[in-house]
């Protein structure tokens, strides 16, 4: 692959992690964007030793050492990862019409810029596209550098203002859609729909820390596509105890070993699929590589006997 210029916007998220920010920045200064947004949520108040870190991470991303736009969002105080995760969103967005985005413990390959970019701007037109991955841990399908998907990795990712315009934060029009066969048809099979539907009503009602469970409701009511590579392009290196959502302190923990440190590639040809369409069984395979823990059985048990279920979905 040639050497190539990376003029779509870049958004990085940081925090307080300055040994993973320093190794994911590194990757950013080689690709040199012409266009960077750097958001940096605040120190927690009830962690002295936040402030030191996030002073460290603030540092590093500051040495900007090529010709490049970029602009700074520092937050004071503490967010979290979902509120942080929209500010920076809707602040990007009101400025691009598109946008590449990093988390501090997504490593790229460089490739992943160029995929991205390359994306980016053929399917920039085609609303049935919605968001482009870069990751994929093993669930390939067909001969093409990349294929179409329901689901879709959420570390490392891009995709267009029109589709933003389209993201609920609060999953507002969930109880209007939720129910409609529409919906419940969009989704490869009853049991995915009834997974799906108790964890969007979790959030909507309890709450919880993510961002990407919004994007995956926008896919299925919007019957829209995701862009998966055949390949992986990023390594999540944030598999410990300095993770929000993916804590692990055991290094033999299953899910750290599943997706933590995995090995990325860089693509040398790109090859695309002569038909954009997605295939169920593909979908399927990736639900339950990616999110189905328990049996179909097992999940009934425990949503019947939980007071929370009787709480919200027998109400």
């Amino acid at each position: 692959m040639d050497k190539f210029t990376i003029h779509k916007p870049v958004l990085f998220m940081v925090f307080n992690r300055p040994e993973k920010t320093a190794r994911v920045w590194e990757q950013i200064r080689k690709a040199k964007p012409q266009k960077l947004y750097i958001s940096a949520d605040g120190a927690r108040s009830h962690l002295p030793s936040d402030k030191l870190k996030c002073e460290q991470v603030i540092e590093i991303v500051s040495d900007v050492d090529w010709d490049c736009e970029v602009k700074y969002l520092k937050h004071d105080k503490n967010l979290g990862c979902t509120l942080a995760g929209k500010t920076a969103f809707d602040w990007v967005f009101s400025q691009e019409t598109e946008m590449i985005q990093l988390e501090d413990d997504v490593l790229p390959t460089q490739s992943f810029f160029w995929f991205m970019q390359e994306m980016l701007e053929l399917y920039k037109d085609d609303e049935r596209i919605c968001y482009i991955c870069a990751e994929n841990y093993g669930i390939k399908s067909g001969d093409a550098t990349y294929f179409f998907s329901q689901y879709g990795g959420s570390w490392g990712w891009a995709t267009w203002k029109r589709v933003y315009d389209k993201w609920e934060y609060k999953l507002s029009s969930l109880e209007e859609t939720v129910n409609t066969q529409t919906f419940r048809k969009s989704f490869p099979s009853r049991f995915q729909y009834d997974y799906w539907k108790r964890r969007f009503l979790y959030w909507k009602y309890i709450g919880g820390n993510t961002y990407d469970l919004q994007t995956i409701y926008l896919v299925h009511k919007n019957n829209m596509f995701n862009i998966v590579p055949n390949i992986n392009l990023v390594t999540n290196i944030g598999w410990d105890s300095e993770a929000s959502n993916t804590i692990s302190l055991n290094e033999d923990d299953k899910s750290a070993i599943k997706f933590g440190n995995i090995e990325s590639y860089e693509i040398k040809e790109l090859i695309h699929p002569t038909k954009i369409q997605t295939d169920k069984n593909i979908d399927t395979a990736w639900f339950k590589y990616h999110f189905q823990i328990r049996s179909p059985f097992e999940y009934r048990v425990r949503w019947l006997l939980s007071p929370l279920y009787r709480k919200i979905f027998k109400s």
